[in-house]
């Protein structure tokens, strides 16, 4: 199962998110009944650099950063069972580095480090099932420690209604969120309107697709980049315009929009490249009341290879 692939936390404003953090593309999560669709073992490894952007935060100007950032996931299959559920385990470590200007009210570096059970059912004609929970240790500025140890869940049910549409609900949890990302409902539409065409709304991706042939895809998309991370020692002093920022949550969020292209270089071996804009970059302390919001439009690529084996 592919959550951004990340684990699941989630942040706000809900009302915009909610239109792009919404559940796993359908197509990629369909396991013909009695088949060992996607059994094999996946290793994924992805970077991205988001360009300089400056901030402010409670209406005063709050320094600015650039951020680089890689990270790699791994996927085990499990056994099958009963020919109808599709189990599998996983790990995902993401790594954050910000590049702050003096005096940025945030740590150098973000990062984290989760395992996950999930599993894929099919039990129900056209009906499909989708869960996956576990432990995630998120830590910023320091290395990892248990005040960093939280819990994920996701879980939704999608249904097939035609040959090429379908829609699903469901729910993800963040027990280290301290924001409205804590909980929230998910939704997903997936709609083929001719040969090789498709759009979805997906987590983390939204958007269209474009089948060239069997090796390359084209897309353009809205793709989320998030996660909750604890804070031991604050990034700078507290002052009267900024409280302290120690022993507390943050949430970093962004919003990246631009084309991608995927090739299919054989059946176990896949690359994808993304650049485009970040018109929402964000960092709340939402326990301490303190969001540090981008000024501007940041540019940004990302890059992600993925082996079968």
């Amino acid at each position: 199962m592919n959550l951004s692939s990340r684990s699941p936390a989630l942040f706000r404003p809900a009302a915009a998110w909610f239109v792009v953090l919404c559940s796993v593309a359908l197509s990629q999560a369909q396991p013909a009944p009695g088949s060992r669709a996607g059994a094999a073992i996946s290793l994924a490894i992805d970077g991205a650099a988001t360009s300089q952007t400056d901030f402010t935060a409670r209406g005063v100007s709050a320094g600015g950063f650039a951020v680089t950032q890689y990270g790699a996931k791994l996927k085990v299959p499990l056994p099958p069972l009963n020919g109808t559920w599709f189990p599998a385990i996983g790990l995902d470590y993401q790594h954050y580095d910000l590049d702050r200007d003096a005096g940025t009210p945030l740590p150098g570096t973000l990062k984290s480090l989760g395992a996950s059970f999930s599993v894929v059912g099919v039990p129900v004609k056209d009906w499909v099932f989708i869960a996956s929970a576990g432990p995630e240790i998120s830590n910023a500025g320091s290395g990892f420690t248990q005040r960093g140890l939280g819990f994920g869940l996701f879980a939704l049910a999608t249904r097939k209604f035609t040959s090429d549409f379908s829609a699903g609900f469901g729910v993800v949890y963040d027990s280290l969120s301290r924001g409205t990302g804590r909980i929230l409902p998910v939704a997903t539409l997936d709609w083929t309107p001719a040969p090789g065409w498709r759009a979805f709304l997906g987590f983390p991706r939204t958007g269209a697709s474009w089948q060239i042939n069997d090796a390359l895809k084209a897309e353009f998309v809205a793709e989320a980049d998030f996660g909750s991370f604890y804070v031991t020692d604050a990034p700078v002093p507290r002052s009267a315009l900024r409280p302290a920022l120690d022993r507390t949550r943050l949430e970093y969020q962004a919003l990246r929009v631009g084309p991608a292209v995927t090739w299919k270089a054989s059946p176990t071996l896949q690359t994808r490249v993304a650049v485009g804009a970040v018109p929402v970059l964000n960092v709340d302390y939402h326990s301490r009341g303190y969001k540090l919001k981008s000024d501007d439009t940041a540019a940004f690529v990302s890059a992600e290879i993925e082996w079968k084996f």
